[in-house]
């Protein structure tokens, strides 16, 4: 009896055995594709050199600095403009290289908090520089603004548009092929333009309530073939100062009261 139960004990370990040895391990799971290229790699690869930096931003006390070297640098597009909205805002851009461009939409508030200061640089050739505060679609508020900009190099073309209080502008300009279109329509806007190049055509007006130390424009102009328009309009205070040396130019100036 022993012997017999001793066999059935082994027999049943030696079937335990048999069971483990048969048994499947389960299969590994794939792991889901490694993604290598960026969303957007289709519409940048059709751009022989792409820089391009987009910004929709919303909010007080905001500081945004870019940087971009290289050429066919691009800040925002002339159908999706970078948005900057809010009070105290100060905005630096600077492109270094050839076929720069910069399409800018500024919103600020209305009060002694809304100021606005915005520094472009442009060092290059091809630039283009479109800026708008207060004129956009949806963005009807401009307040306090100062403009900073400087463009060094060839085929500059600035355009700038704004519409509200206290619209400052203060520009240092190098190059050939100089355009400049600016539409201030405020109060106690002032400007000033410092150019040196060939090709200068400025169309620039500034309409209306500009009492109380209101409306000035200096321009400071070294080069050729300058064609400057310029209205100053609306109850007092307008001041037209050009400084120019240069050739083939022909100045429009109309102002008001």
């Amino acid at each position: 009896m022993k012997l017999i139960k001793f066999l059935f004990v082994s027999a049943a370990l030696c079937y335990g055995t048999t069971a483990i040895a048969q048994t499947v391990l389960p299969t590994a799971p794939t792991p889901p594709a490694i993604v290598t290229t960026s969303p957007n790699e289709v519409a940048a690869s059709a751009i022989s050199t792409t820089n391009i930096v987009y910004i929709d931003q919303s909010g007080n006390n905001v500081d945004v600095n870019v940087v971009q070297t290289g050429t066919a640098n691009r800040i925002g597009s002339s159908t999706d403009p970078i948005y900057l909205s809010g009070d105290n805002q100060t905005i630096t851009t600077i492109q270094t290289g050839n076929g720069n461009e910069l399409y800018m939409g500024i919103l600020s508030s209305v009060g002694a908090s809304g100021i606005a200061t915005a520094t472009v640089r442009q060092i290059g050739n091809l630039n283009t520089a479109d800026i708008r505060c207060g004129v956009l679609q949806g963005q009807t508020n401009c307040n306090q603004l100062d403009l900073n900009a400087r463009f060094t190099g060839n085929s500059n073309d600035l355009v700038f548009k704004g519409s509200g209080a206290n619209i400052r502008t203060a520009m240092d300009i190098t190059g050939d092929n100089n355009t400049f279109n600016m539409d201030i329509l405020s109060p106690n806007a002032s400007q000033t333009l410092l150019v040196t190049g060939d090709y200068n055509d400025f169309d620039i007006t500034q309409t209306d309530l500009g009492g109380s130390f209101g409306h000035s424009l200096s321009v400071t102009l070294t080069g050729s073939v300058n064609t400057i328009t310029t209205q100053q309009y609306g109850a007092s205070e307008t001041v037209i100062n050009i400084n120019a040396t240069g050739s083939n130019g022909t100045y429009n100036i109309k102002t008001g009261h």
